[in-house]
């Protein structure tokens, strides 16, 4: 019997605790209703900022378009470069923010598809960008920047290779805005 009383007893210590504990904690949040609500419009604020297209992405523009393409690659330096011919086309996606180019082509005899998507995040302040095509599993990203002339863009990512079974190695991407009409990877 006095075991049982003993246990009753500890029950409602409990109760009481956790009922005090409770209260205390939806006091406490009454009080720092009124600030938490002035932080989250200033958040919401920061983050629309953040989320709609500016300038970095209006610099995006010359690429936008349909495009002859002509890859080279070299297998050996003291070889020409392996030469292939395709097409692309880029156009704004999720409301002006990335860029969506879809390629095709031929690479090393083999049929050839792409998707790039590239846009500028607003709040790294860097291009970034990623990539996948019909001849792997692996995507590729990276991010990088434009540089003063606001013509070259370098970006800096990882790739696999599974010729030489390596993972992550870093890898430099270049594009260089030539013209209205003409543009280098």
């Amino acid at each position: 019997m006095k075991l049982r009383v003993f246990l009753f007893m500890i029950a409602i210590a409990c109760a009481l605790g956790l009922s005090m504990t409770k209260t205390g904690a939806q006091d406490k949040a009454k009080t720092s209703a009124a600030p938490a609500a002035a932080d989250m419009q200033d958040m919401m604020k920061k983050w629309m900022e953040a989320a709609k297209p500016g300038e970095g992405h209006k610099l995006l523009e010359p690429m936008v378009g349909k495009w002859d393409t002509v890859t080279r690659m070299w297998m050996a330096a003291e070889q020409p470069p392996v030469e292939s011919k395709g097409t692309s086309e880029a156009k704004w996606t999720m409301d002006g923010r990335f860029l969506l180019e879809e390629a095709t082509g031929q690479m090393m005899g083999m049929p050839y598809k792409s998707i790039t998507y590239m846009g500028f995040d607003n709040f790294k302040k860097k291009y970034v960008f990623s990539y996948i095509d019909n001849l792997g599993t692996a995507m590729y990203t990276g991010e990088g920047k434009l540089d003063l002339s606001k013509q070259v863009l370098t970006a800096f990512g990882k790739m696999d290779d599974p010729m030489m079974g390596e993972t992550d190695k870093p890898v430099k991407y270049v594009t260089r805005i030539i013209s209205k009409d003409k543009h280098i990877f």
